[in-house]
Formats: structure tokens, C-alpha cells, sequence
């Protein structure tokens, strides 16, 4: 009797070495560098916060192009005039679209009835503090940009280590807290970008959550 072949029949994968192509194919799937691209580290929510921003600067546009004034007040009083002096409807919807929606972001509340009671209590943003630093034209851009309003991290970050910066050309910025200590923006070991005169980012010291 001769003896019988030891290799594997034409067409035929040893049980082996199916095993060793699915450890392959497994470690290409998950072995795939995600942080190549920037946007899978982003939280979903920081999509909708900048859509948000958005509407809330083309609504400024359109009141200051009605009439013809540039925006009022300080804080959280500069975007929420949009409510108060009755420019949006005081709707829940329209509430909604001024303040951040991040999973940390503190809740709104209070009347916007009146103007000058608007607070940090009624948006989870920050507006720029006109009265210490004015600007003479808006909308501006070019080299006349400037911070209008941002997340309010008086609590902590509104989203996981990232904030929405809105500026007067109507673009939004996602400050990444990681970039900013790498690129030496912010010291090492800062945990949140709160804003005011004392926030570690410079652009940040422009605004007031109040």
C-alpha cells in the first residue's frame, strides 16, 4: 500500500491557515489608523452646536441689516437679544438655538422677557464682553475677524475635550484641547477652557459667560 500524500487537496485551505488569513484580515479592519482622520474623534453633538452657531450669526446679520445697528450688549444679552427684543419668537425651538446642546453643557433657563436679567443661566454659550472689548463694524472679516461667542466651559467642557468658537466672518472654529497643549496654545495639564479675562487661550479672553 503506498503511502498517502500529506498535502492539502487542490482548492483546499488547511484549517491553519484559514485561521492565520482571518487573524490578518481582522488585524487590517481594526488595526486601521482612525485618528488620520480628525472629525472621527469629534462627538457628534459638536456638528449640531456648530449649526447652531451659525443660525444664530446669520439671524444677527439679518436684525443688524433691518436696523441697521450694530448688535447690543455683552455676554450671553448679545445673541440672546434675538429673543428678547422679539426678533425670534420666545419659543422652546428657538431657546434651543442658543444655547450648546453638548452632553455637559448646563441646561438654560430664565425669562427672556427682560433683557437686562439675561444671564449664563440662559444659554450654555458665552458672548463676546462689547463693553470692554467694542468693535465698530459688524460683520466683518479678513483681518478685521474677531470671537463673537463660544461654548461656556465655566462647568467643564460642554463636549469632550473639544469647544465651538464663532467668529464675525460667520465661520466656526472647533477648538481641540489636545491640539492646543501640543501646539503649546495652552500650558500642559490644562484640563478645560473656561472663558473670561483668566482663560489660558488668549482669543477666549474676550468673552463673557454673563
Amino acid at each position: 500500500m503506498g503511502l498517502e500524500s500529506t498535502a492539502p487537496r487542490h482548492g483546499v485551505t488547511p484549517m491553519k491557515d484559514r485561521f492565520l488569513l482571518l487573524a490578518v484580515l481582522l488585524g487590517l479592519l481594526f488595526g486601521c489608523n482612525q485618528g488620520d482622520d480628525p472629525r472621527l474623534d469629534v462627538p457628534r453633538d459638536v456638528d449640531v452646536c456648530i449649526d447652531r452657531m451659525r443660525g444664530i450669526y446669520r439671524a444677527l446679520v439679518d436684525q443688524r441689516n433691518q436696523s441697521g445697528e450694530v448688535p447690543q450688549g455683552s455676554g450671553v444679552e448679545f445673541f440672546a437679544q434675538l429673543i428678547s427684543t422679539g426678533f425670534w419668537p420666545d419659543t422652546a425651538e428657538n431657546r434651543a438655538k442658543l444655547t450648546c446642546p453638548g452632553p455637559k453643557a448646563h441646561p438654560q433657563a430664565g425669562d427672556f422677557s427682560d433683557r437686562t436679567a439675561i444671564s449664563g443661566a440662559h444659554s450654555a454659550y458665552a458672548g463676546r464682553d462689547f463693553s470692554a472689548h467694542p468693535v465698530e463694524k459688524f460683520p466683518a472679516g479678513g483681518p478685521e475677524l474677531y470671537l463673537l461667542l463660544a461654548c461656556d466651559n465655566a462647568g467643564g467642557l460642554n463636549h469632550d475635550g473639544v469647544m465651538n468658537a464663532l467668529y464675525s466672518d460667520g465661520s466656526v472654529r472647533t477648538l481641540v484641547l489636545e491640539e492646543l497643549i501640543r501646539s503649546a496654545d495652552v500650558p500642559a495639564g490644562t484640563t478645560r477652557l473656561p472663558v473670561g479675562p483668566n482663560s489660558p487661550l488668549e482669543e477666549l479672553r474676550v468673552l463673557v459667560g454673563d
